[in-house]
This record gives C-alpha cells, structure tokens and sequence, in this order.
C-alpha cells in the first residue's frame, strides 16, 4: 500500500506533531507545580483545562496519521501505546490525576514517535508527478514555511523586481553550487547541477532562468530565444529534472510546451520531471533562504 502524501512530508508533519506534544507534555508539568507552589490550583477547572488540551492534541495527531496513512491502523496504535507500568503512584488524588494524565501523554508522544520511526517505511512512497511544485523539491524545504500572502508586499502584478543574475546567484547560494557560470549564448542551460534533491534521491537538473530583462511581466515561448530555441537546448542538457523559471508570469504555452518535451522523454523511457517556477515561488524560495 501506499502513502497517501511522500514520505518526506509525513515525515515532517509527524515531527511538527510530536514536537507540539513535547511542548505540551512541559506545559502540563510547569503549569501544575507552578500553581501548587503559589497555592492557585483548582482541582475542578485545572485538571479540565489539561485535560481538553491533552485531547485536542490527540485529535489533531489522529486526523495527521489518516491524511498520511492508507488505514486507520496507525491512528488505532496511537491510542493504544505501550504504557509505562509503575509510574504513577497513587499518593493524594489531586496529585495522582495531574501525574497519571502526564504519564498518558507521555504514553502517547513515544508510541507516536515509535510510529514516525518504524511505520513510514513499510508503505511505498507516493510517487511524485510529472510537473513538480516548489514545496516537492527537498533543497528547497524551507519554502514550505513561506505561503504565498507572505511574498505578496514583494511583487507588483505578479512580478519580483530582481535581475536575472541575482536570481540566478541565489539559487546558486540554496544549491551548494560551487561557481558562478556567466551566461554565453551557446550554453543548454543557465544553471546545470546535480545538487537537487527530490524524495531524498539526487536529480541531475537543468535550469533556465528569466528575469525583468525581458521586458515583460508574461514570459512567451517567444521569449526564450528565437522561436523557443532555449527551450530545446535546455531539453537537450543531460538531465532528468528540468526547471523555467521567470521573475513574472509564466504564459500557459510555455507550460504546454515543456509537458510536451517531457512526454517525449517519457515516450523514449527516460523518467523526467518539470518545474514551473513563476515570480511568486521563485520569491518563495529567495524568501526562505534569506536571499531577498
């Protein structure tokens, strides 16, 4: 069976969640010595109150495992983990229900880490589309953090106001490319590197990179070169994910045009991939690296 999303985000969903339970699980104790100690806790309300936190946290753990899982067999095993025998002793009520509550959560937090670590790997990994997005591409995790309303004070009509070779000095900098190539009119493509990482493989990827020097805030297979030449060098470069990016707008033919490249390669049983990487998400990305 397979994984409802890739491995790499579930991975990431599941720490996100586990982390949030540790928070939690120092919450429940801080809070209740603190009260203790200052004489302000209420039995009644207090042990409520941790309580309806304890299962507002299991709930968003339980629809977390069913948006990754096919079954509901991990969410199942979550409520039910190995528990610590022994740990709770029971001394004054009060003290025994904040313990024995703690040592529940506590339960829950370490069979849901046992999950994280042992039950991805027994599913096949989704398999990833043909045309990529920039939150697939793992070089580029950080983006996942960066939703579009975050980048908007960056663009005008869709358009990040940043030269070509800025851009291309930024990706660089995300990608540990080790050199900065000068644009020559012969080259296949603008940026050529093996450094990509997607669903935890290396990817030989190509690049095209398009800024404001254009002259316009849609990019046309007309403006890659003359009647799309850059576009069939770039297809030319050795490379199994292949990226346009431009600094606005990126015209719904040039799209078409790629997917058709790619399906060729497809056709000839080379496994290929695209990127569409418009002014937004190449904002995104320069964003969550630091590079804007």
């Amino acid at each position: 069976m397979r994984l409802k999303k890739s491995r790499n985000t579930s991975d990431e969903q599941l720490i996100a969640v586990l982390n949030s339970g540790y928070h939690l699980l120092n919450w429940l104790k801080t809070d209740y010595d603190r009260k203790r100690t200052q004489g302000t806790y209420d039995p009644a309300q207090d042990h409520q109150k941790y309580t309806d936190r304890v299962n507002q946290w299991g709930q968003t753990v339980i629809e977390t495992l069913n948006s990754i899982f096919p079954t509901e067999l991990e969410a199942n095993q979550f409520l039910r983990p190995p528990q610590q025998f022994g740990a709770v002793a029971a001394d004054s009520t009060e003290e025994y229900k904040a313990k024995s509550l703690r040592t529940r959560l506590d339960d829950l937090v370490r069979g849901l880490d046992d999950i994280r670590k042992n039950a991805l790997i027994r599913y096949t990994d989704l398999p990833i589309t043909t045309r990529l997005y920039v939150e697939d591409i793992d070089s580029f995790a950080k983006v996942r953090d960066v939703n579009p309303s975050m980048v908007a004070h960056l663009l005008k009509d869709g358009c990040l106001d940043m030269a070509e070779d800025s851009v291309k000095m930024g990706l660089e900098q995300i990608l540990d490319v080790p050199f900065h190539r000068k644009d020559s009119p012969a080259e296949l493509d603008d940026i050529y590197t093996a450094n990509v990482i997607v669903n935890g493989g290396r990817r030989a990827t190509a690049l095209m990179l398009k800024g404001p020097g254009i002259g316009t805030k849609e990019m046309d297979v007309k403006h890659c070169g003359s009647k799309g030449n850059q576009l069939v060098r770039l297809f030319d470069a050795p490379a199994d994910v292949f990226v346009v990016q431009f600094t606005g707008r990126i015209a719904e033919m040039v799209i078409k045009d790629v997917d058709g490249k790619v399906a060729a390669l497809h056709a000839r049983g080379k496994e290929t991939h695209f990127l569409i990487m418009d002014g937004q998400d190449t904002a995104r990305v320069l964003l969550a690296y630091g590079k804007l």
